[in-house]
């Protein structure tokens, strides 16, 4: 696989449970979030950078990127549906400030911009915004574009296109093996189950 934004989708992977914990986003409200036909809560101008930010954070490669996963449509549902209004504000004001970055380097919106202008843009704002405070605060400078990154990355790696295109899911995973012998060595493994 490629290299994507910043990092391989395997590395993302790999953290996306360290960056959202097992319960921030309800199965209910990332199934609902894919919604067709409900009005958009992003007017336009907003929805078209949303797409923008998306794409340059999960491009597509030799794997369909956030665009083919519906990424945007899903985020906007889940802004319209499930945000709180502090929580949506902060996405917006994190999208507002990517724009702005924009138009002050380049004289033109981050939409406008050119795929690579966009993920030389976006690395630096990203390094500046995900930028920690004092080790014993461990927040980043800006917590709405963090909340916005791992929003996208949820949603991509949750929706079917990501889990069949990149994932191996494993309903139960393992070989059945009537008598394991458990060490401390032995490691759970990570699956899924219904309530």
């Amino acid at each position: 696989m490629g290299q994507h934004f910043p990092a391989s989708r395997r590395a993302i992977v790999a953290s996306i449970a360290a960056l959202l914990g097992a319960a921030a986003l309800p199965s209910a409200a990332i199934a609902a979030s894919g919604a067709t036909g409900a009005p958009r809560i992003l007017p336009p101008p907003q929805f078209a950078l949303l797409e923008a930010v998306a794409d340059t954070i999960m491009p597509a490669s030799d794997t369909p990127g956030a665009l083919a996963a519906q990424v945007p449509s899903r985020l906007d549902g889940l802004l319209r549906d499930w945000a709180s209004p502090p929580t949506r504000e902060a996405i917006v004001a994190a999208l507002a400030r990517i724009d702005s970055a924009a138009m002050a380097l380049k004289g033109k919106g981050f939409a406008a911009l050119s795929p690579a202008e966009r993920t030389a843009m976006l690395t630096a704002h990203d390094a500046d915004a995900l930028k920690t405070g004092a080790p014993a605060l461990k927040s980043v400078a800006d917590p709405g574009y963090l909340r916005l990154k791992e929003l996208v990355i949820a949603l991509y790696y949750y929706s079917e296109t990501a889990a069949t295109s990149e994932l191996i899911y494993e309903h139960v995973p393992g070989n059945y093996e009537p008598s394991l012998k458990v060490t401390a060595q032995t490691r759970p493994y990570l699956g899924t189950w219904q309530n």
